[in-house]
Protein backbone atom coordinates (compact mmCIF):
# COMPACT_ATOMS: atom_id res chain seq x y z
CA UNK A 1 0.00 0.00 0.00
CA UNK A 2 1.40 3.43 -1.11
CA UNK A 3 1.42 5.31 2.32
CA UNK A 4 -0.61 8.99 1.94
CA UNK A 5 0.40 12.19 1.04
CA UNK A 6 -1.14 15.60 1.03
CA UNK A 7 -0.25 18.81 -1.49
CA UNK A 8 -1.29 22.18 -1.73
CA UNK A 9 -1.73 24.94 -3.56
CA UNK A 10 -3.10 28.53 -3.81
CA UNK A 11 -4.20 29.50 -7.25
CA UNK A 12 -5.76 33.00 -7.34
CA UNK A 13 -8.79 32.98 -4.72
CA UNK A 14 -8.33 29.33 -4.36
CA UNK A 15 -6.62 26.63 -2.18
CA UNK A 16 -6.31 23.31 -3.54
CA UNK A 17 -6.01 20.00 -1.84
CA UNK A 18 -4.36 17.31 -3.05
CA UNK A 19 -4.51 13.93 -0.91
CA UNK A 20 -2.49 11.11 -3.06
CA UNK A 21 -1.98 7.33 -1.82
CA UNK A 22 -3.69 5.53 1.32
CA UNK A 23 -5.05 8.07 3.22
CA UNK A 24 -4.89 7.58 7.11
CA UNK A 25 -5.46 9.21 10.45
CA UNK A 26 -1.65 8.85 10.47
CA UNK A 27 -1.88 12.38 8.73
CA UNK A 28 -4.72 13.47 11.45
CA UNK A 29 -2.14 16.05 13.04
CA UNK A 30 -0.75 17.38 9.33
CA UNK A 31 -4.19 17.84 7.65
CA UNK A 32 -5.49 19.28 11.24
CA UNK A 33 -2.77 21.50 11.82
CA UNK A 34 -2.79 22.84 8.46
CA UNK A 35 -6.68 23.32 8.34
CA UNK A 36 -6.53 24.84 11.42
CA UNK A 37 -4.14 27.72 9.92
CA UNK A 38 -6.01 27.83 6.36
CA UNK A 39 -9.41 28.39 8.77
CA UNK A 40 -7.75 31.50 10.11
CA UNK A 41 -6.70 33.33 6.47
CA UNK A 42 -8.84 35.79 4.69
CA UNK A 43 -6.41 35.85 1.22
CA UNK A 44 -8.89 33.32 -0.81
CA UNK A 45 -12.59 32.37 -1.30
CA UNK A 46 -12.73 28.90 -1.77
CA UNK A 47 -11.06 25.36 -1.34
CA UNK A 48 -10.74 22.54 -3.65
CA UNK A 49 -10.38 19.04 -2.60
CA UNK A 50 -8.69 16.85 -5.03
CA UNK A 51 -9.13 13.34 -4.08
CA UNK A 52 -8.23 11.77 -8.09
CA UNK A 53 -5.36 9.79 -6.91
CA UNK A 54 -6.53 8.95 -3.54
CA UNK A 55 -6.58 4.70 -3.60
CA UNK A 56 -8.00 4.51 0.03
CA UNK A 57 -9.17 7.11 2.39
CA UNK A 58 -10.52 6.27 6.38
CA UNK A 59 -13.07 7.70 8.72
CA UNK A 60 -10.53 10.28 10.16
CA UNK A 61 -9.84 11.68 6.92
CA UNK A 62 -13.03 11.57 5.78
CA UNK A 63 -14.11 13.62 8.65
CA UNK A 64 -11.64 16.41 8.28
CA UNK A 65 -12.65 16.68 4.92
CA UNK A 66 -16.59 17.18 5.91
CA UNK A 67 -14.77 20.02 8.43
CA UNK A 68 -13.77 21.67 4.97
CA UNK A 69 -17.35 21.35 3.58
CA UNK A 70 -18.84 23.20 7.01
CA UNK A 71 -16.34 25.22 6.51
CA UNK A 72 -17.23 26.29 2.99
CA UNK A 73 -20.66 26.39 3.46
CA UNK A 74 -20.68 28.51 6.63
CA UNK A 75 -18.34 30.94 5.59
CA UNK A 76 -18.33 31.15 1.40
CA UNK A 77 -22.24 30.28 1.15
CA UNK A 78 -21.50 27.33 -1.57
CA UNK A 79 -20.40 23.58 -1.03
CA UNK A 80 -17.08 22.26 -1.58
CA UNK A 81 -15.93 20.72 -5.07
CA UNK A 82 -14.48 17.68 -4.68
CA UNK A 83 -12.62 15.77 -7.64
CA UNK A 84 -12.63 12.15 -7.25
CA UNK A 85 -12.33 9.23 -9.85
CA UNK A 86 -11.77 6.23 -8.07
CA UNK A 87 -15.07 4.07 -7.44
CA UNK A 88 -14.12 2.88 -3.83
CA UNK A 89 -13.43 5.96 -2.69
CA UNK A 90 -17.06 7.55 -4.23
CA UNK A 91 -18.80 4.82 -2.62
CA UNK A 92 -17.34 5.32 0.50
CA UNK A 93 -18.35 9.01 0.05
CA UNK A 94 -21.91 8.40 -0.76
CA UNK A 95 -22.62 6.02 2.53
CA UNK A 96 -21.23 9.11 4.57
CA UNK A 97 -23.67 11.35 3.15
CA UNK A 98 -21.44 13.33 1.36
CA UNK A 99 -22.62 13.82 -1.83
CA UNK A 100 -25.23 16.09 0.00
CA UNK A 101 -22.15 18.55 1.43
CA UNK A 102 -19.59 18.25 -1.55
CA UNK A 103 -20.22 18.55 -5.10
CA UNK A 104 -18.21 15.66 -6.29
CA UNK A 105 -17.30 15.65 -9.51
CA UNK A 106 -16.03 12.45 -11.46
CA UNK A 107 -14.79 14.07 -14.53
CA UNK A 108 -11.16 12.72 -14.75
CA UNK A 109 -9.43 16.43 -14.04
CA UNK A 110 -7.07 16.40 -11.93
CA UNK A 111 -4.76 19.63 -10.76
CA UNK A 112 -1.20 19.73 -12.18
CA UNK A 113 0.16 23.15 -10.87
CA UNK A 114 2.95 23.29 -9.08
CA UNK A 115 2.17 21.76 -5.19
CA UNK A 116 3.99 21.97 -1.98
CA UNK A 117 3.82 19.29 -0.31
CA UNK A 118 2.32 19.03 3.40
CA UNK A 119 5.07 17.64 5.98
CA UNK A 120 3.04 14.52 7.27
CA UNK A 121 5.47 13.27 10.59
CA UNK A 122 4.27 10.06 12.58
CA UNK A 123 1.25 10.49 14.72
CA UNK A 124 1.55 13.10 17.31
CA UNK A 125 -0.02 11.64 19.94
CA UNK A 126 -1.15 14.09 22.07
CA UNK A 127 -3.37 15.66 19.58
CA UNK A 128 -4.10 13.02 17.55
CA UNK A 129 -7.03 11.59 19.64
CA UNK A 130 -8.70 14.89 19.97
CA UNK A 131 -8.12 15.13 15.79
CA UNK A 132 -9.48 11.55 15.24
CA UNK A 133 -12.62 12.51 18.10
CA UNK A 134 -13.49 16.04 16.32
CA UNK A 135 -13.32 14.01 12.50
CA UNK A 136 -15.46 11.66 13.96
CA UNK A 137 -17.69 13.93 15.42
CA UNK A 138 -18.23 15.82 12.55
CA UNK A 139 -18.96 13.28 10.23
CA UNK A 140 -21.72 12.04 12.82
CA UNK A 141 -23.44 15.21 12.74
CA UNK A 142 -24.04 14.57 9.01
CA UNK A 143 -26.74 12.11 9.33
CA UNK A 144 -28.58 9.68 12.10
CA UNK A 145 -26.79 6.83 9.55
CA UNK A 146 -23.18 8.12 10.55
CA UNK A 147 -24.37 8.95 14.38
CA UNK A 148 -25.08 5.58 15.00
CA UNK A 149 -21.98 4.20 12.85
CA UNK A 150 -19.17 6.14 14.86
CA UNK A 151 -21.31 6.22 18.14
CA UNK A 152 -19.04 3.91 19.86
CA UNK A 153 -16.02 4.76 18.92
CA UNK A 154 -16.98 8.11 19.86
CA UNK A 155 -17.36 7.02 23.17
CA UNK A 156 -14.22 4.97 23.72
CA UNK A 157 -12.37 8.38 22.09
CA UNK A 158 -14.54 10.28 24.51
CA UNK A 159 -13.29 7.89 27.57
CA UNK A 160 -10.01 8.02 26.57
CA UNK A 161 -9.59 11.83 26.34
CA UNK A 162 -11.39 12.25 29.80
CA UNK A 163 -8.31 9.87 31.22
CA UNK A 164 -5.80 12.42 30.11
Amino acid sequence: MDSGTAFYVKQGNIYILKLVGDVRYTMGCALGDFLDALFTRADYEDIVVDLTETHSIDSTSLGLLAKIANFNRQHFAHKTTLLSTNPDVNQIMDNMGFYEIFNIRDTGETITAALQQLDIEGPCKEDLTRIVYEAHQTLSDLNPRNEEAFKEVLDSLRSRMSER
